[in-house]
């Protein structure tokens, strides 16, 4: 009887956990995440360095566990970028969800009968949505950071572009604008007002500001504006699978369609971008460093936003941020939570992959220990030298984690290349090998 009431707890802290949250309420906070120290020495080590950097939070199972802002900066709303694409992928989701927009796969002629343009028969609605219409970009040109050009385009010139043949992945904002089009001719609403009937209220965002231009349609590409908090909803919906509480804000088929591959030469969705053909992980990217990061399999939500006017370059920031924001995931790998207190203990010992691999310049090495003993690891090159000796202490039972920064005992940096990492635990023994980049 005591056994069958243990289970019952079990199965019902199981039940609530894979609950979706209401995402149209105020995020919850962790107060009491049991990783809080160790995720936070390694956001301060390899975020708040970033000059740029304005804002990052981390979401674990639907609460906040880490939040952070940088650079006098606070929770105001800035403008996303290029994460704004996310937010329109989502909008025409929901209009083909209430079949208000023909399927992906329809010829963008059926958009718009009115214009005798003999390309929008070649190219189609799924073409739009993953950058391989062919269009060449016409108005990119004139874009400038405060007034995007390809807003104050009519339909027509927009639909007159420049092109090649669809089918080849080509990044293109005045192409990915034509969404927004759509949205307008087939719903006879605006994207923002649209989204304030369906999107916006559901993840508690309220009347967001968002550039428009000809006829007031709303950028599909860019300018939306809103703050971290309220960013990170929309990673947190397609984790749910589309749910928000117990409403089912868009088809969990048509998250399954936006965050699986979808070209043949990039790993691209519905305007995600996919960490690899597997779908794995997925996320919004908006220009200079302005992210939405999902890893379904650790139930983890990762958001920045940064300053395109930092001090730092912005293709390098945002280059390292991305980077680093997976090596922030990775603290979560092995990771199983039973409630909201404890961590379970691992089963056994385990040495995982570095990640990110390859990696410049800062790499994480996980472990799991099931009992207290003395660990040591090390790094050696390939003619077996001692490069850097990590840990050698007695650690307690655990999911372990360690950072290596490409530098050897003596603090120096070390060379590109190939480098193996080694733990010994009583028994226990294994080396990977991992690729420093420069």
């Amino acid at each position: 009887m005591y056994q069958s009431k243990i289970l019952m707890i079990i199965l019902s802290i199981s039940l609530l956990k894979s609950q979706s949250v209401d995402l149209s309420a105020e995020w919850n906070i962790n107060d009491d995440f049991s990783l809080s120290n160790e995720l936070e020495e390694l956001i301060g080590n390899q975020i708040a360095t970033l000059p740029n950097t304005l804002g990052f939070i981390v979401i674990h199972q639907g609460e906040i566990v880490s939040e952070n802002y940088y650079n006098s900066n606070d929770e105001n709303e800035i403008n996303i970028w290029s994460v704004t694409k996310s937010f329109i992928s989502t909008l025409v989701g929901q209009a083909v969800d209430m079949n208000l927009i023909e399927d992906p796969d329809s010829s963008i002629s059926f958009f718009f009968p009115e214009y005798d343009i003999d390309y929008l028969r070649q190219i189609s609605l799924h073409n739009v949505l993953t950058m391989t219409t062919g269009y060449s970009d016409d108005f990119e040109n004139f874009w400038s950071y405060d007034y995007p050009q390809w807003i104050n385009q009519t339909t027509e010139n927009l639909l007159s572009m420049g092109h090649s043949s669809p089918g080849s992945f080509f990044y293109n904002n005045s192409a990915c604008h034509i969404n927004s089009h759509i949205i307008f001719y087939k719903t006879e609403m605006k994207p923002l007002e649209f989204g304030n009937s369906y999107l916006f209220p559901q993840l508690g965002i309220d009347n967001p500001n968002w550039d428009d231009g000809y006829q007031n349609i709303n950028d599909g590409s860019s300018s939306l504006y809103l703050n971290l908090r309220d960013m990170v909803k929309l990673g947190q919906l397609y984790l749910q699978d589309g749910l928000s509480g117990s409403e089912q804000i868009i088809s969990s088929e048509w998250v399954e369609r936006a965050t699986n591959v979808q070209t043949e030469t990039e790993n691209y969705g519905y305007l995600w971008w996919l960490q690899d053909n597997e779908g794995t992980s997925y996320r919004a990217k908006g220009f200079g460093g302005q992210v939405i990061a999902v890893y379904p399999e650790y139930e983890l939500v990762i958001g920045a936003q940064s300053d395109i006017f930092g001090s730092e370059d912005i293709n390098s920031h945002s280059n390292l941020l991305n980077d680093r924001i997976n090596s922030i995931a990775t603290i979560f790998e092995g990771y199983q939570y039973h409630d909201d207190s404890a961590v379970q203990s691992p089963s056994s010992f385990k040495l995982y992959s570095n990640y990110p691999n390859p990696f410049n310049p800062v790499t994480t090495l996980g472990y799991d220990l099931p009992e207290d003993g003395l660990v040591n690891i090390t790094v050696y090159d390939l003619l077996g030298n001692v490069i850097s000796q990590l840990v050698n202490e007695v650690q307690n039972s655990g999911y372990k984690s360690i950072q290596w920064n490409a530098t050897n005992n003596q603090g120096k940096p070390v060379s590109a290349g190939l480098y193996l990492f080694k733990i010994q635990t009583g028994d226990f023994v294994d080396t990977k090998k991992m690729i420093l980049l420069k």
